[in-house]
């Protein structure tokens, strides 16, 4: 019997949570700012390997990411690490980014934005609880199906936050619907939007 997509999202949720216990991710960030985990994790969505956290800074300064980079680079899972400063980008914030190979040999990878504790651009943060009320067990059925129908098609390539938007608000549930309201959404820019 095959899995069902729920199983699948509840497996990769678990595997998520124990790469970021693995790498101490949230008590590391934790040291200089307040770590918050958001995106697909946060609302129990997981398709890709991907994690999603951003850490509010009251000092915000590279040096401390740099920091918990070394000290996760330090774990054999993981493959690369990265940084980017986006400070004088539409972002307005510092970009890290670590890969993990998991024990399964999937590569995983984590997002995590630091940025100044009063940001004033839209916050992932402020999506979390206004997404986990809005969702549905049809509603997250479907973004699931979407989100593994994405992963192999490339017309329906889109932020997963269209995704959201398309689902909650205009009631898509198949790949085509999605794809013709990809033709006919503005997509692919930072928003306000919440469900």
């Amino acid at each position: 019997m095959m899995m069902s997509v729920f199983l699948r999202a509840a497996e990769r949720r678990k595997a998520a949570e124990g790469i970021l216990a693995d790498l101490q991710l949230v008590e590391r960030w934790g040291r200089f700012g307040r770590p918050v985990i958001v995106g697909a994790l946060a609302y129990d969505l997981i398709v890709d390997f991907d994690i999603d956290m951003e850490i509010y800074c009251p000092d915000l300064q590279i040096d401390h990411g740099f920091q918990v980079l070394r000290e996760c680079a330090q774990n054999s899972h993981v493959t690369h690490a990265q940084f980017l400063n986006g400070l004088k980008t539409p972002d307005q914030a510092l970009y890290w980014q670590i890969r993990y190979r998991d024990e399964e040999n999937r590569d995983w990878k984590v997002d995590m934005w630091s940025a100044p504790e009063d940001y004033p651009l839209p916050r992932s943060e402020h999506f979390v609880e206004p997404m986990k009320k809005a969702l549905t067990n049809e509603t997250r059925k479907a973004i699931l199906e979407l989100k593994e129908s994405r992963a192999n098609d490339n017309t329906l390539a889109c932020l997963s936050i269209d995704l959201y938007r398309a689902v909650l608000e205009d009631g898509v549930r198949c790949a085509d619907d999605l794809r013709h309201w990809l033709q006919t959404h503005t997509t692919g820019q930072l928003t306000n939007w919440k469900p």
